[in-house]
């Protein structure tokens, strides 16, 4: 069998996964306990649409816009991995001071209506799109870890097909493009388990595609996100690599921990190329998320969500802490350097995103409870929203115990206009653990601890999920 037919048949593809255990190989061991299957982890059975909706507090009149969040949401009701459900996008609409609405809709996919089997294929419309949503060039995308977009219509969240940039996006793009607030550059990349193993690309403000371009890595490894500053974009090769023997073994996704695969990252000038590219050696690591990343003299900068280690014993292997470091690379010298920047657990890092790509003072972040952090004690989990004074080295957090778990929390500015660097709101779905429902919450961002200025109730469960993004009436014309 030829490689890229057996990629096909297993449904690896240009990165889909298999999620059935294929020739006749043993099946990789699954958790004792699915955490994706309990609590606010487990997912919702209907789609629905909410217009009663009161509002506890006060939301800003000039916030008009929409608030949506996608997430994994498996139509079945299981899936073989966290990652590997249906994409679900719920949002929130806002204008005068009410929310005139909440939705959820599944991201209308072939996976979704079983026209593709598993997590994904070989062809690049067959993605779950369950990861991110994004709104530029006009448009807002659902975007998944690989494979196409999909245009969301931000009326009703119904699905209206699959994006490639007029056949320009040959293959993969992940879910952390960035845009330069600036210039309204698209800066983004896919990766892939085959050569090219990642492929940068940049389009204009109008969403046209300018720049296609692999960059060489030593072997296939996860690469989540990426970093953008003014003149650089930074590529992270690390050790969670993809494996074949994970691949054939069956469920979860084909990718684990290589103790002797590197750790670096390398930094190329935004309109450069692979030749362009220096890189970094750094202290073993991985990383999912970065807060934010700039210059500051010769210093390339990396704030990001650290992990000592992922996924050592497979790829259910969560359950490890990410503490908020900085990376920094030295374009002269060639030395890189990392320091811990808060001691305690946290993910999903945000920021004012009008401070993409320059130095900033304040980022934001989910705290993760490290005592309980453990698919037997998940249940037990108190999570919370920290915002990071990167300044003065003050925190400020909202910790509502173990009855309340926000989700992702993202920067709205109260200004359109300009102000302070966190004059605005963070937005959150918040689920209540004794009523098993959610709520949308805003937050002032000057004054996290003292808890939601705004809570919109909902009657229904909004589980956990990942990441969002706020789109103004402005924006949407």
């Amino acid at each position: 069998m030829k490689r890229r037919d057996f990629l096909g048949y297993t449904g690896l593809g240009a990165l889909g996964v298999a999620t059935s255990t294929v020739l006749g190989g043993c099946s990789e061991e699954q958790p004792a306990v699915k955490f994706w299957q309990q609590g606010n982890f487990r997912p919702v059975s209907e789609e629905v649409t909410v217009t009663d909706l009161k509002v506890e507090g006060s939301i800003p009149p000039e916030l008009n816009g929409l608030y949506v969040r996608n997430g994994t949401n498996s139509s079945s009701g299981i899936s073989e991995h966290f990652f590997g459900g249906d994409g679900m996008i719920h949002g929130v609409r806002l204008e005068g001071g009410q929310a005139s609405w909440y939705r959820n809709r599944y991201v209308d996919t072939p996976v979704y209506r079983k026209e593709s089997s598993g997590f994904g294929g070989p062809n690049p419309e067959h993605s779950t799109s369950a990861v991110s949503l994004l709104y530029h060039g006009g448009e807002l995308m659902s975007l998944g870890e690989f494979g196409y977009p999909y245009l969301i219509d931000p009326d009703d969240l119904s699905t209206r097909g699959v994006f490639n940039y007029e056949g320009k996006l040959t293959g993969n793009m992940t879910a952390h493009p960035r845009i330069d607030p600036a210039t309204g550059e698209l800066l983004f990349f896919g990766y892939n388990v085959v050569q090219p193993y990642i492929t940068y690309m940049r389009a204009d403000a109008a969403g046209n595609m300018l720049q296609v371009e692999p960059v060489d890595m030593t072997g296939p490894s996860m690469v989540h996100d990426f970093a953008v500053t003014e003149n650089y974009v930074v590529f992270m090769e690390m050790p969670v690599r993809f494996s074949w023997f994970m691949a054939i073994s069956g469920s979860g996704l084909p990718f684990k921990w290589d103790e002797d695969a590197p750790s670096r990252f390398g930094v190329m000038p935004r309109t450069g190329t692979n030749a362009d590219v220096k890189w970094f050696d750094v202290p073993r690591c991985f990383i999912f998320h970065i807060m934010n990343s700039f210059e500051q003299g010769d210093e390339v900068i990396v704030d990001a969500a650290r992990y000592d280690h992922l996924w050592v014993k497979n790829s259910h292997d969560f359950f490890h802490p990410a503490r908020l470091s900085r990376f920094s690379m030295n374009m002269k010298t060639g030395k890189a350097s990392v320091q811990r920047v808060h001691d305690q657990a946290m993910e999903f890092p945000q920021v004012n995103r009008a401070y993409w790509t320059r130095d900033y003072r304040y980022g934001y972040s989910l705290a993760v409870d490290e005592k309980n952090d453990s698919p037997e004690r998940i249940a037990q989990a108190e999570g919370g929203i920290r915002k990071y004074d990167l300044k003065t080295g003050e925190v400020d957090a909202y910790l509502p115990g173990p009855a309340l778990n926000p989700g992702e929390a993202i920067f709205i500015p109260g200004s359109e206009s300009g102000g302070a660097e966190d004059d605005g709101y963070l937005a959150s779905f918040v689920y209540d653990k004794n009523s098993e429902t959610s709520a949308f919450c805003l937050f002032d961002a000057t004054d996290v601890s003292a808890g939601p200025i705004a809570k919109v109730a909902l009657p229904v469960r909004v589980p956990v999920g990942f990441h969002g993004v706020w789109v103004p009436d402005s924006a949407l014309g």
